[in-house]
């Protein structure tokens, strides 16, 4: 690991070093004495300037390119040394790391056009004559250039195999601020100069502004330099065409990706990648379209699980933070149980009796909702609801009591609403106990639903069935009564032996 983290602090530079040395062979390789320019006393004398200003030059290129990675090294250490690393420090850092390819390429332009001054202005100096000294820039200039091509696809390579890993473990990259981003097209723009314009200029050179083109007067070799001038220029020309058909391909594909996968982002799924090719861009665009759309099944099922329960629970259990798998809580159970129903069934048609239970479901579960509870289940023409989980509240007794009361009054309403379609009133008893009560997924492995079992849930039932004896009031129990702490005025009724329970229980009704 130490190891590994010497390597990280000294890859870029390793990289840049190992980039100009080769720009500097190449450029050698295609423009040796004969063709570079240089008589032979210009080439000695170049060859020995190049002892000293090469050295002071590179020592200036690694002071300046330490100087740019102190932030990146500072991180490194840190990290090696077990320390903690501040947010405006690693931010420092990893913006360094996105921009050192760009700052080293322009410091590798930079000092190759000054190294074209300097042996320019040598040459200038010292009376070798303008040949001497057009040939010292164009070799400087070209040497640049090449170099920082091959800086481009090194440096590249080293961000993105270690660099990035190392820095971004997880992602985020193009959030990264103030940072410079090298696109699709640049990266073929540069294999354009790197394989095609650099190449074919280094042969029009030779063949054009060379000694060696200057001597050869022959017709053979017009005739061979004309040729060939056409010809680069036809392959430039096709190179450049060629790169931006290519270019165009890669990017339009790739932007209607990231706008799709932008619509997601803002929760739009309806959108969808146009796919135009079998290659790996088209498999990516055919993954995208269907991850969104399982996505949009995914949100389709969470519509729908939402109309089970409420947003703020469907919410809160999509997220993993209430269990499912058994907890006791302290909770209000609600029971709300129409009355007559039985005759409702025998007396009207199957339509119109469903579309009634339904409407008065509807407008109940509304209120119970609208005071943060749960509807459990609907039990033929009853309505189990609880208040208090899967969310905890604090107010749960208070919250139950409210919506029964507000379920009364809407009861009026959907009353009204029945009278005008010449229904007979619906009538409707409820009972409301507070306690603790077993709170658990429930069923099979096929099918489950999220229940509350116990003494609680039982006593809840029982004091709804009480209601009847009590003109269909609201009926609560000691326990639910404890916890309102007078919020609501309540009125006592007689004590009540409850089916499956020893002792009397004390009940209440809330005074309108």
């Amino acid at each position: 690991m130490e190891r590994r983290l010497v390597w990280y602090k000294n890859m870029m530079l390793a990289g840049n070093l190992a980039a100009n040395l080769c720009g500097i062979a190449l450029v050698s390789y295609f423009l040796t004495r004969p063709f570079s320019g240089f008589s032979p006393v210009a080439w000695d004398l170049r060859q020995q300037l190049g002892w000293i200003f090469d050295p002071i030059a590179l020592a200036a290129m690694v002071f300046l390119n330490f100087y740019y990675e102190r932030p990146i090294r500072r991180f490194v250490n840190l990290q090696r040394e077990g320390q903690s690393i501040s947010g405006d420090l690693a931010l420092r850092a990893r913006q360094r790391v996105l921009n050192e390819p760009f700052f080293l390429m322009a410091l590798n332009f930079c000092f190759w056009l000054l190294a074209g001054g300097f042996y320019a202005t040598a040459f200038l100096h010292l009376g070798l004559g303008m040949e001497a000294v057009r040939s010292g820039i164009l070799r400087s200039l070209f040497t640049g250039l090449v170099t920082i091509i091959l800086a481009f696809f090194v440096l590249q390579f080293l961000k993105q195999r270690w660099m990035a890993p190392y820095f971004f473990p997880r992602g985020g990259l193009y959030r990264t601020p103030k940072t410079l981003r090298i696109r699709i097209s640049t990266r073929l723009v540069a294999m354009l100069c790197a394989c095609n314009i650099l190449p074919l200029l280094a042969i029009l050179y030779i063949f054009h502004l060379s000694p060696f083109a200057a001597s050869a007067k022959s017709r053979t070799f017009e005739v061979l330099s004309s040729a060939v001038t056409v010809d680069v220029l036809i392959f430039i020309t096709l190179g450049i065409v060629l790169t931006i058909l290519v270019s165009r391909n890669l990017s339009r594909p790739l932007h209607n990706m990231i706008d799709v996968l932008r619509a997601v982002q803002h929760g739009e799924l309806e959108k969808r990648v146009q796919v135009t090719t079998n290659d790996e861009l088209g498999y990516c665009g055919d993954v995208i379209n269907e991850m969104t759309q399982g996505l949009e099944e995914l949100d389709f099922i969470k519509d729908t699980f939402g109309k089970y329960v409420s947003q703020e629970v469907r919410d809160e259990i999509l997220s993993g933070d209430v269990p499912l798998d058994g907890e006791t809580k302290e909770v209000t159970i609600l029971f709300a149980d129409l009355r007559n129903f039985t005759l409702l069934v025998e007396t009207l048609p199957p339509r119109e009796l469903v579309r009634i239970i339904n409407f008065y479901f509807t407008e109940m579960e509304k209120i119970i909702h609208a005071h943060h509870g749960l509807v459990l289940q609907y039990i033929g023409d009853e309505i189990e609801a609880v208040f208090g989980a899967p969310l905890a509240r604090e107010d749960h007794a208070a919250m139950a009591v409210q919506a029964a009361l507000d379920m009364q009054q809407r009861l009026q309403g959907v009353n009204e609403t029945l009278k005008q379609s010449g229904h007979q009133p619906l009538l409707h008893g409820i009972g409301i106990h507070s306690g603790r009560a077993l709170a658990a997924n429930i069923g099979s492995p096929n099918r489950l639903s999220y229940a509350l079992v116990g003494e609680t849930v039982n006593l809840a039932s029982r004091l709804q069935e009480l209601s009847k004896k009590y003109d269909n009031r609201i009926v609560i129990s000691q326990s639910t009564r404890d916890k309102l702490n007078g919020e609501v005025r309540l009125k006592p009724l007689p004590q009540e032996k409850v089916r499956g329970i020893e002792h009397s229980v004390e009940i209440y009704t809330p005074v309108a």
